[in-house]
């Protein structure tokens, strides 16, 4: 399932009306599951499930879409901050048995906008699913935002291109992950080379405040001045 914004919000009409829900405490980490192979219902279909029990693709997207009302208010917060923020969030959570969220992080995203992730994040929590199919199960759905109206998209940097200006900033880096691996860490790079936002995601569902630790480090860092139409660059750590 892809989700993105239309050039205008009318077409979604009574569907996606703006409210958004942010903040609460983050859910404790999910207990140990015996090992389980991976299944996708639908090869390529975006969606993939995994566990003893299940959920169907269309059962995986109506539970998103219970919720698909703050997730979008939660982006429209971050457009008002950053209007050519656009990127790739992608949700794994947990479904208990009865159907509800037990813990979610984001797997994979380059939004680069942690407070917009955080408040989507919340909202997934919220979300309801039927009752999956052989108990508890867990899905995976990947999510592209882009703005409605035509904006200039910042110019596309490598790590490569920061790596020499990093050197400075390690003690932050090792400060939040404490030698732990599996992080990435986008980052939008205004004229004249600062940090203006910022968004990281962890390996595990477990290690959120070390995401949340390293994106909030890097408000501020100085990098190569990206010209007049800023920069955006996505790191791993």
């Amino acid at each position: 399932m892809r989700i993105g914004f239309p050039r205008t919000f009318g077409a979604f009409g009574s569907l996606l009306s703006l409210a958004c829900a942010c903040g609460g405490a983050p859910p404790p980490p999910p207990p140990p599951r015996p090992p389980a192979p991976m299944e996708t219902e639908d090869e390529d279909d975006g969606v993939g499930v995994e566990s003893m029990g299940s959920l169907s693709r269309s059962e995986v997207n109506q539970g998103f879409l219970s919720v698909s009302a703050g997730l979008m208010g939660c982006y429209e917060d971050g457009l008002a901050r950053l209007p050519n923020a656009a990127g790739n969030v992608t949700f794994h959570v947990g479904v208990s048995s009865e159907g509800r969220v037990e813990w979610a992080f984001l797997e994979r995203a380059d939004l680069g906008l942690q407070e917009v992730q955080a408040c989507m994040l919340d909202a997934v929590r919220g979300a309801q699913f039927v009752r999956p199919h052989g108990g508890a199960t867990e899905a995976v759905l990947p999510m592209d935002w882009s703005p409605p109206e035509a904006v200039r998209s910042p110019v596309e940097w490598s790590q490569v291109d920061v790596e020499s200006a990093l050197g400075g900033v390690r003690p932050a880096i090792d400060g939040c992950l404490g030698g732990a691996t599996g992080f990435s860490l986008t980052l939008y790079v205004a004229p004249g080379g600062t940090v203006a936002a910022a968004g990281a995601t962890p390996p595990d569902v477990a290690r959120q405040a070390q995401a949340d630790c390293l994106a909030g480090a890097a408000l501020g860092w100085m990098l190569p001045d990206p010209g007049p139409d800023g920069a955006k660059v996505t790191l791993t750590f």
